[in-house]
């Protein structure tokens, strides 16, 4: 089966610029909120520890502005920096 395959299966065909806006607000404040308890995690940790958590943090977000990149050019849009 194809890659597109699956994804079309995966997210639903979204028609208009407002329930795209409604969804990526909504994935923003679940972000925001994860990474606000990360970081309460983060300075609770010897520094060692958190030193490995703020690497691994990076590279999830690295994943995470990929993906976007990726989702946004599948819709013709491009993420602003």
């Amino acid at each position: 089966m194809a890659s597109t395959d699956r994804h079309s299966r995966d997210w639903p065909v979204t028609s208009s610029p407002e329930e795209i806006r409604a969804k990526l607000e909504a994935g923003r404040a679940v972000i925001a909120s994860g990474l606000h308890a990360l970081a309460d995690e983060i300075e609770a940790l010897p520094l060692e520890g958190a030193a490995e958590a703020l690497s691994w943090l990076g590279d999830q977000i690295e994943g995470l502005l990929r993906e976007a990149d990726r989702i946004l050019g599948a819709q013709g849009g491009r993420r602003q920096t």
